[in-house]
């Protein structure tokens, strides 16, 4: 899906950052290979796309590779091998084994998973983290997801505790927003002694019922004003407003998220129920959103999912935004990368890329229709204008056709992948 497509290309992104980006701490383990020595016990180790001169404890041969733990990160790092007595490479019969009896982990499959993950993956965890990995692992379903997201945790030098590892888990799932507040709203209506919170909660998911857009060929502003509402009413960006009583409380009355916060905080931790569960889920995704959201140098990643009624059809927005930020701390609008996804009621799967640069915007729309172009004929003089307006520049417009949704029905998250496309262009 497009989350999981998504986080792969942050993954991706994390592993092709500068060379002088990578940093250690005391304690972190992990699989390199020796490339070259240097006199002081120097030497120069590969680990994954990065090279790192670091002095060792004991010599060890250039070609192989050893499990490495940081001894001291003064200046250039001191590696010592993670067991002394046995130099294991990359070769060795049972090193996984090894490194789980020297952690004092269990030699079972979960585990020997994970180290292989590290060494395969080049990344470096300390040996409480690993731990905490290894019991993270054993909560999911999925241990090939929950591997990948122990690796995202590593790269943006997250905390290795249960909610981060749930949320991120739950940004994942195949369970859209719009489904997990359906199902809510159900469970809300049938819960016995439902408190405050969860009261205004459910009269908020009942109002969002009724809410609606009666065509997307509204006017301009109404579709703008109905976006802002629908993104206010979600919540998403309710921890930003925390210290402002006045719009915190403002947002507690008609946000999903906050209300999803109060109604489990005063939920029985005792008692289960479907509606807690599914809140729970709601919560941890909304908050995966945010984590998944990343800062590479000066470079932003925004990802957010907004339900969204158009007409009578319940559908949800995913956006992605990148670029990055002035002096000021302000958002460039000048040069940035929006991406929308959605679900549209007779369109189906859609997807609309929109680079700016130097306020010379390039729009692809990707869709499995060629009726595109027909459609968007009479549209095109109110966008350009549209455009004028804010002071951007509508340079082309390109309809393009994913070559693989012609053959066979995909998942939306392969409009996020580097393929060939074939379609019309127009120029503008």
């Amino acid at each position: 899906m497009v989350i999981q497509a998504i986080m792969n290309d942050l993954l991706q992104n994390q592993e092709t950052l500068p060379r002088n980006s990578l940093q250690f701490r005391f304690g972190q383990i992990f699989y390199g290979t020796v490339q070259k020595l240097f006199p002081n016990q120097h030497a120069e180790i590969k680990l994954g796309a990065h090279k790192i001169i670091a002095k060792l404890e004991v010599p060890l041969s250039t070609g192989k590779g050893y499990w490495l733990q940081v001894n001291s990160n003064d200046g250039a790092p001191k590696l010592k091998l993670l067991n002394p007595s046995t130099q294991y490479g990359i070769a060795e019969k049972n090193s996984s084994a090894k490194i789980l009896h020297h952690l004092g982990l269990q030699n079972e499959k979960v585990n020997q998973s994970l180290i292989n993950h590290i060494m395969n993956h080049s990344f470096s965890l300390t040996k409480e983290e690993i731990i905490r990995a290894s019991q993270l692992l054993n909560q999911s379903n999925n241990h090939e997801e929950g591997l990948q997201i122990i690796k995202l945790m590593s790269q943006k030098n997250l905390p290795f505790n249960e909610g981060i590892f749930k949320s991120l888990l739950a940004a994942g799932s195949s369970e859209s927003t719009t489904q997990l507040v359906k199902a809510l709203h159900a469970s809300l209506l049938t819960e016995q002694g439902l408190n405050d919170s969860g009261k205004d909660l459910l009269r908020l998911l009942q109002s969002l019922e009724s809410d609606h857009v009666e065509s997307l060929l509204n006017r301009r502003e109404d579709t703008l004003n109905h976006l802002k509402q629908s993104i206010h009413r979600t919540g998403i960006f309710y921890e930003n407003t925390i210290l402002d009583r006045e719009i915190n409380n403002a947002l507690m009355k008609d946000s999903i998220k906050p209300l999803l916060v109060a109604y489990l905080q005063e939920h029985s931790q005792s008692i289960q129920s479907d509606a807690k569960n599914i809140a729970e889920q709601l919560l941890f995704r909304m908050n995966g959103f945010q984590l998944i959201s990343s800062e590479n140098g000066p470079v932003h990643h925004l990802l957010f999912e907004i339900p969204i009624k158009l007409g009578s059809y319940q559908s949800e927005i995913v956006m992605q935004w990148s670029g990055k930020r002035s002096d000021d701390g302000k958002i460039n609008s000048d040069f940035c990368r929006i991406i929308f996804y959605l679900d549209l009621e007779h369109l189906k799967e859609t997807m609309v890329d929109m680079q700016i640069q130097n306020r010379i915007v390039t729009v692809n729309i990707l869709n499995s229709s060629n009726e595109l172009q027909k459609l968007s004929v009479g549209l095109l003089p109110a966008v350009t204008a549209g455009l004028k307006e804010l002071g951007y520049h509508l340079s082309s417009l390109h309809f393009k056709l994913p070559e693989d949704l012609k053959k066979q029905n995909v998942n939306r998250h392969n409009y996020h992948s580097n393929q060939s496309y074939t379609g019309v262009d127009i120029r503008i």
